[in-house]
């Protein structure tokens, strides 16, 4: 009767203790940056970063689409070549970028820094990041971003 009773006791006092609450989400740590050549590295990603938020400039990762209005859509699925001079390299040759994209629908290859006349408008690839480098430091700033294009219409 006496262990019922310490039960009853114990049990009672479980059920009014306040609920513990819950720990706030855990956020992943910024990336600590040492390396200069990180921050050339991250100077350069927000460097695209604002070309891609532009006036006028609509981005798309791979499978997704940018609207530039009136029936112009650019839809990128595949990356075709990206050869460009890495940054942080001596090309004799800058390179290029080219991607295959549905541009309203139609199957279509975009150059970087080159325009396409279609009969829905004229639409400019005008920007890609990640910039290219060398080496990534993916020890600092972990891997590397998706591709993310910026098109405008012209």
């Amino acid at each position: 009767m006496l262990r019922a009773l310490a039960l009853a006791v114990l049990l009672s006092a479980c059920a009014h203790s306040p609920s513990p609450s819950p720990s706030p989400p855990r956020t992943a740590p910024a990336p600590v940056v040492r390396s200069e050549f990180a921050r050339l590295v991250l100077a350069d990603l927000d460097r695209l970063d604002a070309e891609l938020r532009a006036p006028g400039v609509v981005s798309a990762e791979v499978g997704q689409t940018a609207d530039l209005g009136a029936g112009l859509t650019v839809r990128p699925y595949a990356i075709v070549e990206d050869s460009r001079c890495p940054r942080n390299a001596a090309c004799l040759w800058e390179g290029r970028m080219r991607i295959r994209a549905a541009v309203s629908g139609v199957e279509r290859e975009l150059t970087l820094g080159q325009m396409l006349e279609t009969p829905d408008g004229v639409v400019a690839f005008v920007v890609a990041s990640p910039g290219t480098w060398a080496e990534w430091p993916s020890d600092e700033l972990g891997p590397r971003p998706a591709y993310r294009f910026g098109f405008r219409r012209e």
